[in-house]
């Protein structure tokens, strides 16, 4: 019994179970693209893997975040902390957003797997910050720059060309100058917020920019950034040139269509010339008509221009005729720039001579005084 209790005793060395190999041995955490290059202010999407022996929870950190980046794990549709490990690989996704005003280099950081018994798998990722980067997507455009009138719709065909290797839906984020409405939306649905573009394809969108009424004339930006579903970006830079447009309105300072004058005497009228529009008026011309033999000018008969949302003063010289009656009479002005054009009409109350009245009251006088002697010299008889 001795001898076989020894023997025992010897083959237990040879049957002793095998240890279980640390969790740190089996536990695998990899990412397809270790090394990424994006721009400042985007979001990059990266595929992770878990990979163990057996089923088990594993924690997930990412350290070296630099400051004002921020990372979120994310999987089935959740933000998570943790995940289970299978020996076929447990997918998760680390998003990545990158701060807006990050420097171009290199950034690199640590995802880190551990499990309960303090096994760890760890992999580097390397943000690298470039200015421009070819992120797959395009943004294009026949006609980049549009010319229109301050109030109007400029409107733009894109294509959207997916070079990546899937399928990515795109959100759109349209961008223009203070006080312009802008849109964009796929050609085929006007209502639509994105578009699926599968890999090797384009789609069409459109963008529409509403300029204000009172926008000055000039040139004005309009941005278009397309973001899809893994954080790729794209982007155009379009034109939308507001040529403006001058607006003539001739009138009194008051208002008021109403003026007088005397017979063979000369009236000086003020008038105002206004640009109401949002352009330059150049080279305004002053005419105008009265009745016969009535004579009209003008101090100065053109003025060189009007700023918008300015005027300038002119003044009209009308001269009666000497033989004109006294009463009312139509004296009309015209304006003229280019092709445009504007005119007021006048109300001229004409009374008379000062000279015609004094000479008909001597006249009268003198008629009294005639009467007068007759009825002196003859009354007696």
């Amino acid at each position: 019994m001795a001898v076989a209790a020894l023997t025992l005793a010897g083959l237990g060395v040879f049957f002793t179970p095998p240890t279980i190999a640390g969790a740190d041995q089996s536990l695998v955490l990899t990412t397809p693209y270790p090394s990424i290059e994006t721009q400042p202010g985007s979001i990059v999407k990266l595929d992770i893997a878990v990979t163990a022996g057996r089923p088990e929870p594993v924690d997930l950190a990412v350290d070296g975040l630099p400051a004002g980046w921020q990372a979120t794990l994310r999987g089935g549709g959740f933000v998570i902390h943790s995940i289970t490990s299978s020996p076929t690989g447990s997918k998760a996704a680390l998003e990545i957003a990158v701060a807006s005003d990050a420097q171009a280099g290199s950034y690199p950081m640590t995802v880190t797997a551990t499990d309960g018994s303090g096994g760890r798998s760890s992999t580097p990722v390397t943000m690298v910050i470039a200015p421009e980067v070819n992120s797959g997507i395009r943004l294009t455009t026949d006609f980049p720059s549009l010319t229109g009138d301050p109030g109007g719709t400029f409107s733009y065909n894109l294509t959207v060309t997916n070079d990546t290797p899937a399928q990515q839906t795109f959100t759109f984020d349209p961008s223009g100058p203070e006080g312009w409405t802008v849109s964009a939306s796929p050609s085929a649905e006007a209502r639509a917020q994105t578009v699926t573009v599968e890999a090797g394809s384009a789609s069409s969108v459109k963008v529409t920019a509403t300029a204000p009424d009172s926008v000055d004339q000039g040139a004005y930006p309009i941005d278009v950034k397309v973001t899809g579903d893994n954080g790729a970006q794209g982007s155009i830079k379009l034109e939308a040139d507001v040529t403006g447009t001058p607006k003539l309105v001739i009138s009194t300072p008051d208002q008021r269509l109403d003026v007088s004058g005397r017979a063979n005497s000369v009236a000086r009228i003020p008038l105002v010339v206004a640009n109401s529009g949002t352009a330059p008026l150049e080279a305004v011309k002053l005419a105008g008509s009265a009745p016969s033999g009535w004579e009209i000018s003008f101090e100065p008969d053109q003025v060189d221009s009007v700023l918008p949302g300015e005027t300038a003063q002119v003044t009209a010289v009308v001269k009666p005729s000497s033989k004109a009656v006294a009463g009312d009479y139509q004296v009309s002005v015209r304006s003229s720039a280019g092709s445009l054009s504007s005119n007021v009409d006048l109300r001229y109350a004409l009374s008379g001579s000062r000279t015609l009245g004094i000479l008909a009251v001597l006249v009268i006088a003198a008629a009294f005084a005639g009467l007068a002697g007759v009825f002196v010299k003859y009354g007696r008889r």
